[in-house]
């Protein structure tokens, strides 16, 4: 910072001061204290109405997901540059299903906000969540890579590398995902999956039986171990699994395009249509 420059003329310049005041009437004091309180009210009323604003947005959470995306749409319209606005739309509309609508506020939003990784993160999930994993890496290897500890961005970079072919990429990034968060049952389910289609049955059957085994496992875990013991020719023991979350119909027409599959010797990818994610 350079030095202050030395102050000149500061004699003439309260002489000048004093002459004014002494100049000033009544009336011209009573217009100026009208105009200082005309610029406080229009301000006191602003911060009123943001302070409003604020709590307004505070208790929404609170509300169901239709209540949310339909305050967020509105508060988005309104302030299009507010971060805020931008991110809890994406995300109330990520939880209404949403999915392509909320890819289209998080990349409208990252025009504005090009450095927030949270959007990207958002935007990236979106994409996946609306069966578009190519545009979906980017978004998602930027959020991996900004936060070492993210394990979700992770298994979800996995999932959507395994929907373009690339399995031993998408399992690098599920071990990555496991090192952060060991022992989670969905990016181990996830993990199987990839083993799926990657044509390791036995592999994929060892991960889904660790995943199935975990407290609050997911129902895709035992539906995708059932599908693996199946692809080893084991159609007892997989249909038992199935039926612990299936009804009897869907298990006899899983255990039938067991059967087919490996009757016909279709690819390893194609059990890809009947794997669940978690």
């Amino acid at each position: 910072m350079s030095a202050p420059k030395p102050v000149t003329g500061l004699v003439s310049l309260a002489a000048l001061s004093a002459l004014a005041a002494c100049a000033t009437t009544g009336e011209d004091v009573r217009a100026s204290t009208r105009g200082e309180g005309a610029e406080r009210a229009p301000r006191a009323e602003r911060q009123a109405a943001a302070e409003i604003d604020r709590d307004a947005r505070r208790r929404i959470s609170r509300e169901d997901t239709l209540t949310q995306m339909t305050f967020w749409a509105q508060e988005y319209q309104n302030h299009p540059d507010d971060l805020e606005a931008a991110q809890k739309l994406t995300e109330a509309l990520r939880a209404g299903g949403r999915h392509e609508r909320a890819a289209e506020v998080a990349n409208e939003a990252i025009g504005r906000h090009p450095d927030d990784v949270t959007l990207q993160r958002t935007m990236g999930f979106a994409l996946l969540s609306a069966g578009r994993p190519n545009p979906a890496l980017r978004p998602l290897a930027i959020a991996a890579a900004a936060d070492p500890q993210d394990w979700a961005a992770r298994s979800a970079l996995g999932v959507a590398l395994d929907q373009l072919g690339r399995m031993p990429e998408a399992q690098r990034a599920y071990r990555e995902a496991l090192a952060i968060r060991a022992d989670d049952p969905g990016v181990l389910t996830n993990m199987g999956v990839s083993h799926l289609l990657s044509g390791s049955p036995a592999e994929a059957e060892a991960v889904l039986r660790q995943a199935a085994a975990l407290p609050n496992a997911p129902p895709a875990a035992r539906q995708n171990l059932a599908l693996a013991v199946g692809l080893q020719g084991r159609f007892d023991e997989a249909e038992q699994l199935e039926r612990v979350d299936l009804p009897p119909a869907l298990v006899a027409e899983n255990m039938a395009y067991i059967r087919g599959l490996l009757a016909t010797g279709r690819r390893w990818s194609d059990v890809g249509a009947r794997t669940a994610r978690e």
